[in-house]
């Protein structure tokens, strides 16, 4: 592998990164600052993706430069005090070292972008050091897509004024494929040191093309040819990403998921739709099959309820049944991803509340301020979006039998429900329901109209607890329905991490739906940006989710976060005890993205847990006794090693069986396995241990669930 020279005079952000990538690879573990090194390179989005077409300036105007309560209005919330780092919606901010404070103070829902004398250093994150001689670029929804579509490593960054101004060059496209390579080199001896499973040589040999590829592009720049020197590259830098995406674990058994909205509309278009989510590496397609209030498929119980029978754009067949039949075909299961209570909203398609409430304008969910107003209103709080009542037994019967058709008459494997909640209830006076319905059935249990009281009224609580009930009877009366008429359909809902804050805000208390054993798995939906904050999310869901299958939610593809942050998303929420994770969406998934999923964590083929928890088990069982075989002696002493290895090598033969009796004696198998690994002492990669053992926790309650 021809080592190439650094362009420290360019790097000055990535010394570590550049050494690492000079430096012979090591066949021991990490010592713990390389490995904090390690874990910070990886929190940034080091090679996001170059532009394709030569390099054309783009120009926006940011909303404030060193934001205060007093330059920047839109960063407060309604009480006047700053969101974090004074960053509104759809905000684009400078910080400066003006600012005053070390660092943005950004929280996770949006994008940092650091710029060191001129070019930009490091693009992802939030709450990031504001260098002395450069800036912080900061956005948020709208400004954070335009960030990420256009900063890379190296772009050349200027501010006029409130006019910021982003292009690229040449050295550019060089800056961006060495800092990748290094990222690359420095994963790889991350990976290698904790004992990972990988495609070591393909690795080594990607990153070999990378650097002879780089080597040449500084050639080719420093002759002046700066075309030439961009196209090899931003080869060079494809090759090292995928020497990056090889690096990481890939578990051969979890729950792997992506939502989508079909949008196509010939039988040819949706396979090869499914062929790409396919090749991606996903085990699961949400299918969007009820959404703003129509079905994809020609409805006859819609039909019947005077509501428009199918989306218009899908007039003339049924998607639906191709759908699943295409995801069957190739072995991955369809879920019917619903709309629950969410059925119309002021969009592009059109304004007005959809063709539910058209119909039925007297099941509209009614927000205390509308309070007498004419007529289906949008929420206040999530602008443009129409709701039925869940307290409106008309509302809930007709969805309880567009399911119900699902249920009987397609071949789905499960159904997955949205919007399973009240539309967002606070602050007071955005408060739901107070339809006329809604009024009379709670005064007719309690003796009060719910319109006429305060938050400190005694009756408050009960009136908050009666709308958690509307929503968790609903999801107990759909249970029913699934195991009476699908009893091997799967149950699952997309859910608010945190469940303390979903069930205040929207009165959907999934904690409590797990206990009583109405769901066979959880999507916890995980918005933040970074790393972190999706593995803290995945965190508290898991402590309350208890054996629940949960795989953890996240949006890369739809904040638009390059393939490598994703991954880092992935492997975060692995690392949190999640049992698989989901993505959305497969529409804004790119090729780039796609490929590295295949690549990367999603490379091995995997087992779903809620499918086949035995199967999982089993699987994961065996993969655990190649990964200690392949630690030992270096990650694990082997007298430490043997007896873990023997008890997983026990337990996978008895989950062969079949045999219930055989589980439970496998079942103890693996909680002395796990007894003897929780032990490993300090001359263990703790890496590794910490790997082995979540995973048998993960094994034990996939085990347990067996049961239910």
């Amino acid at each position: 592998m021809r080592k190439s020279r650094p362009l420290l005079r360019l790097l000055p952000t990535t010394a570590v990164a550049t050494a690492l990538f000079l430096s012979p690879l090591p066949h021991t573990p990490l010592s713990e600052a390389t490995a904090a090194s390690a874990s910070a390179a990886a929190a940034d989005d080091p090679h996001p993706g170059l532009p394709a077409d030569p390099p054309t300036p783009a120009v926006r105007r940011v909303d404030a430069v060193d934001p205060t309560p007093a330059n920047n209005p839109g960063g407060l919330d309604s009480q006047g005090a700053c969101f974090p780092g004074c960053r509104g919606v759809d905000q684009l901010l400078v910080y400066t070292p003006a600012y005053g404070q070390p660092s943005t103070r950004t929280n996770a829902y949006g994008i940092d972008v650091v710029v060191r004398q001129g070019r930009v250093t490091a693009v992802g994150g939030n709450d990031r050091t504001i260098p002395a001689d450069g800036l912080v670029l900061s956005g948020h929804g709208q400004a954070a897509r335009w960030l990420t579509d256009h900063s890379v490593v190296g772009a050349l960054v200027t501010l006029d004024g409130n006019t910021l101004t982003i292009t690229t060059d040449g050295l550019t496209a060089v800056m961006a494929a060495e800092v990748a390579a290094a990222d690359a080199h420095e994963r790889l001896v991350t990976a290698d040191g904790a004992c990972t499973v990988f495609p070591r040589k393909t690795v080594r040999d990607e990153l070999g093309l990378a650097e002879e590829l780089i080597g040449e592009a500084r050639a080719l720049f420093e002759a002046g040819r700066q075309e030439e020197a961009t196209r090899t590259a931003t080869q060079a830098l494809s090759r090292a990403r995928a020497a990056a995406d090889g690096t990481r674990a890939s578990r051969p058994a979890e729950g792997r998921g992506v939502w989508v909205r079909p949008t196509e509309t010939t039988p040819e278009a949706i396979r090869a739709a499914v062929d790409r989510i396919k090749a991606s590496g996903f085990t699961m397609v949400f299918l969007e099959t009820v959404w703003q209030g129509y079905t994809i498929y020609p409805s006859k119980v819609a039909a019947a309820a005077g509501i428009e029978d199918q989306r218009p754009s899908m007039r003339g067949f049924d998607p639906l049944k191709v759908w699943i039949d295409a995801a069957h075909e190739r072995g991955m299961e369809l879920h019917a991803w619903t709309h629950t209570f969410f059925v119309g909203a002021d969009s592009a398609e059109g304004r007005g509340p959809g063709p539910v409430l058209s119909a039925h304008p007297e099941w509209a969910a009614v927000e205390r301020e509308d309070v007498g107003a004419a007529g289906p209103r949008p929420s206040s709080q999530e602008k443009g979006y129409y709701f039925v009542d869940p307290a409106h037994p008309g509302a809930r019967s007709y969805i309880a039998s567009v399911f119900t058709e699902l249920l009987t008459e397609y071949a789905i494997d499960g159904l997955h429900l949205d919007y399973i909640r009240y539309p967002v209830s606070l602050p007071y006076d955005a408060g739901f329901s107070y339809s006329d319905t809604s009024r009379a059935a709670f005064a007719r249990d309690h003796g009060a109209d719910p319109y006429t009281l305060t938050e400190h009224d005694p009756l408050w609580p009960v009136w908050n607890a009666w709308r958690e009930r509307n929503v968790t009877t609903f999801v107990a009366d759909v249970r029913a329905t699934q195991e009476r008429l699908r009893p091997g359909a799967a149950l699952s809902a997309a859910v608010f991490a945190d469940p303390v804050d979903g069930q205040r805000k929207k009165f959907q208390n999934w904690g409590a739906w797990v206990d009583a054993g109405y769901m066979d798995f959880l999507t916890g939906m995980s918005f933040g940006t970074s790393p972190s904050s999706v593995g803290q999310d995945t965190a508290v869901m898991r402590r309350r989710v208890g054996d629940v299958p949960l795989y953890t939610a996240t949006y890369g593809p739809f904040h638009g976060s390059s393939s490598s942050l994703i991954g880092d998303q992935l492997q975060a929420v692995n690392d949190a005890d999640s049992d698989g994770s989901a993505l959305f969406a497969s529409n804004q998934l790119t090729d780039v993205q796609a490929a590295a999923l295949a690549k990367g964590v999603y490379r091995t083929p995997a087992t779903a847990p809620h499918a086949d928890p035995i199967a999982a088990t089993r699987t994961l069982a065996t993969d655990l006794v190649q990964r200690v075989d392949a630690a030992t002696g270096r990650c694990v002493s082997r007298g430490e090693a043997a007896p873990v290895r023997a008890r997983l090598t026990a337990a996978a033969a008895l989950l062969r069986t079949g045999a219930p009796a055989a589980h439970d004696a496998a079942a103890r198998l693996l909680e002395a396995a796990l007894d003897r690994a929780v032990g490993w002492g300090t001359g263990e990669n703790p890496g590794f241990r910490d790997g082995v053992t979540r995973d048998l926790r993960m094994a034990q309650r996939w085990l347990r669930t067996s049961k239910h």
